[in-house]
């Protein structure tokens, strides 16, 4: 019987491993149609809040009203309560956070994190606050990928595969780019290709695509019938792409020096996102309609439908004080703790730079058959964006995606490499989402060690001996010896309220242990972990804190002891993953 049960196993296991990858197509099937329709959703629902702020404006005879320079703050006052109350992973610009999912919690992202998401980042951008669309998209695409993920119980590698099909779905209904969102997701967000995860995200990119395309008629981001390009301007390639390699480096360090400020400001930090929005509000009332607000494509559209430029001062300084105001309003929307992206942003900032690049390219070499003003402005999207993010082939794949039209590879790729290789030398290797997991401790470029691929849900214990906090440590002493163990939870009232361990025991006399209870020499500020995070985190934890062990609790109710996990629990997870 027991080798009829063992070949029935073996069965199946072959049978799994021979159709896994159908099964994980499948799935990727269904995130696509999930990614399209949540991006969809979300715009909708962006455009439905813009409508209520921003209907009724103009004032008889004139521009718009004050009102205008509240509106990014109210939009602040609104989300801040949702952000730090209710699902902080919804703060920032949430790339980032994605790939810490990936990295440390296998994947896993909690479910309610999608709804809001939808709901705290439409009223930033709706409400005219500086951010994108690309980030809580990514995230809510990823959300969908790891809810699937989870419902079928699959292992963290295959979870960490449906996020990233999550976020390719989620960008490339957003943007119309399937090839485009499939790319980032593996070179962003993934920072790896592969063949076994190339299939799945590319159909979970196609479908979220088509799925967008359905519900709304597919139209170029960006269209300029101008396009020509001559030697000449192939040659100012190699000027440009360097300079925006410099914009680069400098747009991510105005960006984290202002939300380092944020971080240090000693206000309720519900109130740093309202606080945030007071640049876009001014600088957004002042230009109304250059897009320094939401978005910004209505901005770049409003370049575009230009007659003419004239390569006058004027002209160049507008632009580059539009590219200066957009940094400055996105550091702030963003970087005080709102809910946005920045890559729609980045293709603003590079637009406008690109633009006067053209502009004073022109007025230099009057003599150079050089192109429209516009199609550097394209350029300078990609370049910016490729410098920053350290994305090139994002970007070389996306641009021409987004502006339907692939006869502009060559100058982009040109541009996207110089810019790429000098924003590196800059930043050393580091990039405008990187940063925000580096100043955590998460290295995402180093080989990924083994214990990454193991939960700790799937190494602790869960049954799990406490103590209470009223216990004598002539007790305790008895019980470590009866049980053999050196350190006990703390706990009352099913709550976690500190841990003690034989060298807190050993440092009372035994004379007074009899009449010394747990509370008196526990450690109160615990050191906690969740099941969804990595084994290799755990480590890390317990080595950096000179501990043996760590207590698990719960990811909804942080104070609720379900487990816990010790260096010996990490140490046998080396076992579970040989035997996968």
């Amino acid at each position: 019987m027991n080798q009829d049960r063992k070949g029935e196993g073996s069965h199946i296991r072959k049978f799994s491993d021979t159709y896994k990858w159908a099964y994980i197509d499948f799935l990727a099937i269904l995130i696509g149609v999930a990614g399209g329709a949540g991006a969809i959703v979300f715009r909708n629902v962006i455009e439905f809040i813009h409508g209520i702020f921003f209907s009724g404006i103009y004032q008889q005879g004139a521009g718009p009203s004050y009102s205008v320079i509240l509106f990014p703050i109210i939009g602040g006052l609104i989300v801040g309560p949702i952000i730090y109350i209710l699902a902080p992973e919804a703060k920032g610009h949430g790339v980032p956070q994605i790939i810490e999912s990936l990295q440390i919690s296998g994947g896993q992202i909690r479910k309610r994190v999608g709804f809001l998401l939808i709901l705290s980042s439409a009223v930033i951008i709706g409400s005219g606050g500086s951010a994108g669309r690309e980030g809580p998209i990514a995230q809510i695409g990823a959300s969908f990928g790891s809810l699937i993920g989870q419902l079928f119980r699959l292992g963290s590698k295959d979870l960490k595969l449906l996020t990233v099909c999550g976020v390719a779905a989620g960008i490339a209904g957003t943007f119309n780019a399937p090839m485009g969102g499939a790319i980032f997701s593996m070179e962003v967000v993934a920072r790896r290709f592969s063949p076994y995860d190339s299939v799945p995200i590319l159909m979970s990119a196609v479908v979220g695509t088509a799925v967008a395309g359905t519900l709304i008629s597919p139209t170029p981001a960006f269209v300029n019938p101008e396009f020509a390009f001559s030697t000449s301007d192939l040659a100012l390639c190699f000027v440009l792409g360097p300079i925006f390699g410099i914009l680069a480096f400098s747009w991510v360090r105005i960006f984290y020096f202002i939300e380092d400020f944020f971080e240090a400001l000693k206000i309720p930090k519900m109130l740093k996102p309202a606080l945030g929005g007071v640049v876009a509000g001014i600088s957004g009332y002042y230009l109304f309609g250059y897009g320094i607000m939401g978005v910004g494509y209505d901005g770049i559209t409003r370049i575009f439908d230009m007659p003419s430029f004239p390569g006058t001062t004027e002209m160049i300084m507008l632009l580059v004080a539009l590219g200066l105001l957009k940094i400055l309003a996105t550091s702030f929307t963003v970087g005080s703790g709102g809910s946005g992206g920045i890559f729609a942003p980045s293709l603003y900032i590079g637009f406008m730079f690109g633009v006067a690049f053209g502009l004073v390219a022109g007025r230099i070499l009057p003599g150079l058959d050089t192109a429209s003003p516009t199609v550097y402005g394209l350029l300078g999207m990609a370049a910016l964006f490729a410098g920053a993010a350290r994305a090139p082939l994002t970007c070389i794949v996306m641009i021409p995606e987004m502006a339907s039209s692939y006869s502009r590879l060559p100058p982009i790729i040109i541009a996207c490499v110089l810019s790429y290789t000098v924003a590196q030398i800059l930043m050393k290797g580091a990039s405008i989402y990187s940063i925000k997991l580096m100043k955590k401790g998460i290295f995402i470029d180093q080989p990924e060690p083994v214990l990454k691929g193991i939960t700790i849900g799937e190494a602790m214990h869960r049954d799990v001996v406490a103590v209470d906090p009223e216990t004598t440590l002539t007790q305790l002493r008895e019980r470590i010896s009866r049980l053999n163990h050196t350190g006990f939870p703390v706990v009352k009232d099913r709550k976690l309220v500190g841990i003690v361990t034989f060298d807190d025991l050993r440092k009372v006399p035994i004379v007074d242990q009899d009449r010394t209870l747990v509370v008196d020499v526990a450690v109160k500020d615990v050191i906690t972990v969740r099941p969804d995070q990595s084994a290799k985190y755990a480590m890390d934890l317990m080595y950096q804190n000179e501990i043996g062990r760590l207590p698990v609790v719960s990811e909804d109710e942080p104070l609720k002891l379900i487990g816990i996990i010790t260096r010996t629990d990490v140490i046998r997870a080396y076992e579970i993953i040989e035997q996968r």
